[in-house]
């Protein structure tokens, strides 16, 4: 009886101590694949490399646009360039500049995008609409640059584009704003010879407002910048035609 007792305590033994290594192998195998998953997420691309342009809102209130171009390796921001164009869709040239602070702010902003890693940055002190402008630009080329796009093919906005600058008898501006992928609004305006805006209200040429009214009403019907010209006021359709089909390149992810 004895020996059968001390048999059967040493096979419970043996099968206790055998139950007790596989929940051990079992637990660190469940550890290890955790640890993997786990590695699997925090070492995952958020951003493509590359170099990404993306322009803030315009509006004929706000005075132009500022347009970033950021360059990203392996998620990190490391260097920022930021311009700003001006009511008339001219470059401001920082070096003939008369607002020193604008200068200044414009190499600082760029700095702080690349140290932040992020468009979450401070505005520059007395020269906050630039800078709002700045992180704007910088937030929507983040957003074009992002490996979990959305299948939208234009950033949500308003986005200004100018025809042919060096075009005779002046150039065509149009102000597009995007909603889910519509064309919702159109404004459109002309700046003639002279380097001015032309003012409609007191402009001889009659069908020239009627023009500009109906052209930012196709735009919207037809959600394009391929519109039919409006009759009698050919040279300026066509310039609003160019400016319209820029401002939607602008705003294409």
């Amino acid at each position: 009886m004895k020996k059968i007792l001390g048999i059967l305590l040493s096979t419970l033994l043996t099968l206790s101590l055998l139950a007790s290594c596989g929940s051990k192998t079992t637990s660190e195998t469940n550890t290890n694949t955790n640890n993997t998953s786990n590695n699997t997420t925090t070492t995952s691309a958020k951003y493509n490399d590359g170099t990404y342009t993306a322009y803030s809102d315009a509006t004929p209130e706000s005075k132009g646009y500022a347009y970033a171009e950021v360059t990203i390796k392996e998620d990190k921001i490391t260097e920022v360039k930021l311009y700003e164009v001006n009511e008339l869709g001219k470059l401001k040239d920082y070096a003939n500049y008369p607002m020193k602070e604008a200068k200044t702010a414009n190499e600082e902003m760029a700095k702080r995008f690349v140290e932040k890693n992020s468009a979450d940055v401070d505005t520059f002190t007395g020269v906050t609409n630039s800078s709002e402008k700045y992180k704007q630009a910088v937030a929507r080329a983040l957003e074009m640059a992002s490996k979990e796009k959305d299948a939208k093919k234009y950033l949500n906005g308003t986005f200004l584009a100018s025809s042919d600058q060096n075009a005779k008898q002046g150039y065509a501006l149009a102000y597009v704003t995007i909603q889910d992928d519509k064309i919702t609004k159109v404004v459109l305006q002309e700046v003639g010879e002279d380097g001015k805006i032309k003012d409609y209200s007191t402009y001889p040429l009659k069908e020239a407002k009627t023009a500009n009214e109906e052209m930012a009403k196709r735009f919207v019907e037809k959600n394009s910048a391929d519109v039919d010209t409006f009759t009698g006021v050919t040279n300026s359709s066509e310039k609003y035609k160019e400016a319209v089909k820029k401002a939607l390149e602008m705003a294409t992810k």
